[in-house]
């Protein structure tokens, strides 16, 4: 007897073959997938009906920050640097365990209702070293798979002492290398969470820690992940200071590798591009943030046809979104505008990169990405019978461009159903909707002059004080 069968759905697999099943049953057993056929006839604990269901992999997130689920709305339309100095610092620096955990609750809430099954959360606001923790307890509480990336971000706040308590974040180097190894030997490898470490870029710590952060990393056996060349600054300010380009530097230091991660990646040349496809280093892509904040457009086709393994994120608030079929939809569209080549990314390879290589980024491609046999049962069903996702034409094209994350009916990870005909089953959501607007509020109100100023503005304008001052 299966715990779970799913019956007589159209499966797309994800698996080498990319092969699509038609009138398909699935048995769940323990967490993992033990048949995948047509009349299975057997019996189970709980039946799903996949008759009018696409059902596929659940969504990888290579990339986000939990946190800034409770800070949408503030500082839009900006670039990175007023945007980081004038208002997430000084909101993030009121940081506390329990308004992390509230995060993390309400960022799971909105993967889980998008389809999203396993995701990497970068986690650097160590004013209190139990953030960390609290907010992986959320992960964790909520059933969905999480890769931590314990982060370090002392240099960008050093010095910084008009954002107030933004010096409370500093550590010691030695403290904070502690600390992470502490996390990750409790956590790694435990329901369902895997552990990374991750500079928060090339310029957020000295060079010193940063080499100890990848001897620590390599010494666990883990991922390493940083924010690689994502606005072209932070490449000109390498030149500079190292006469490198910005993954360049990373790589003299010993960042690359089959574990490491670079996210966005926006400004690598061709020699970069050639240095990570060499080195197995692996990009997690956020095409929404990377427009959103006027990064650039990343060459994601030269770096696939490099060879180089690519996913794709979220990003935090800057993309507004925890709905990967929007940042997969986006993704694709992008490409082709800026190409003018409706073929430079294909509807097929956009959702690879959401399901397996995005798996393949965060090191999890053993174990989910694609329906097959052993592997652990991380899926989700889309309706295909409404308005916008009629039974007919191919379910590619379908599910990327027309579906939306509220088309996802059901989410399942690791066997466990976390929501079922769009109710949440493993959490509370109007609890944890109440929980976040009274946490977001405590926030804001601790932020400051200018985050009043920036909430209580009238209509703004082209070049508002409030979104070109850099603090």
């Amino acid at each position: 007897m299966f715990d779970i069968l799913i019956s007589g759905c159209t499966l797309l697999t994800m698996n080498r073959k990319n092969e699509i099943l038609d009138d398909c049953d699935i048995g769940i057993k323990d967490g993992r997938i033990q048949a995948i056929r047509r009349n299975l006839n057997a019996q189970a604990e709980k039946v799903l009906d996949g008759r009018d269901k696409y059902v596929l992999p659940g969504f990888i997130n290579t990339h986000t920050h939990a946190y800034q689920s409770l800070i949408e709305g503030v500082g839009y339309d900006m670039h990175f640097n007023p945007w980081n100095l004038r208002y997430l610092i000084p909101i993030i620096s009121n940081m506390t365990p329990e308004l992390a955990g509230i995060s993390g609750e309400l960022a799971a809430l909105e993967m889980i209702k998008s389809g999203t099954t396993a995701f990497s959360d970068h986690w650097y606001l160590h004013t209190d070293f139990e953030n960390i923790e609290s907010v992986t307890d959320s992960f964790e509480n909520s059933g969905l798979r999480s890769h931590m990336v314990f982060g370090f971000l002392n240099e960008s706040f050093a010095g910084r002492k008009s954002t107030g308590s933004a010096q409370d974040v500093l550590k010691e180097d030695s403290e904070l290398l502690d600390r992470a190894e502490r996390f990750v030997r409790s956590r790694h490898g435990r329901n369902r969470t895997t552990c990374g470490l991750g500079p928060g870029s090339t310029e957020d710590v000295g060079t010193d820690l940063f080499r100890n952060i990848i001897k620590l990393g390599r010494n666990l056996d883990i991922s390493l992940v940083t924010h690689i060349a994502g606005w072209v600054e932070i490449v000109s300010r390498s030149l500079e200071k190292y006469r490198l380009r910005d993954l360049e530097y990373a790589h003299s230091l010993g960042f690359t590798g089959e574990k490491s991660i670079a996210i966005h990646g926006v400004w690598l040349s061709e020699d970069e591009i050639r240095l990570a496809a060499d080195t197995g280093t692996k990009i997690a892509h956020n095409p929404v943030a990377n427009m959103h904040l006027g990064y650039g457009i990343a060459s994601v086709p030269r770096m696939i046809k490099s060879g180089i393994t690519v996913g794709l994120g979220t990003d935090g608030a800057a993309s507004y979104t925890y709905d990967m079929l929007e940042i997969g939809k986006t993704a694709a569209m992008l490409q082709k505008v800026d190409k003018m080549d409706a073929e430079a990314l294909t509807a097929e390879k956009v959702l690879q990169m959401m399901t397996i290589d995005g798996a393949a980024v965060l090191g999890l491609e053993k174990d989910t990405g694609s329906i097959e046999i052993g592997k652990q049962a991380d899926l989700i069903m889309i309706d295909n019978n409404c308005s916008n996702l009629l039974p007919g034409g191919r379910a590619v094209p379908k599910i990327l461009y027309s579906a939306r994350g509220s088309d996802v009916t059901t989410t399942i990870v690791d066997g466990r159903i976390l929501m079922e005909d769009r109710v949440v089953l493993s959490m509370n959501e109007k609890e944890v909707v109440r929980r976040a607007g009274a946490a977001q509020a405590d926030l804001f109100r601790n932020g400051g002059a200018e985050t009043a100023e920036l909430l209580n503005a009238p209509w703004p304008v082209k070049g508002a004080s409030w979104r070109t001052q850099n603090g």
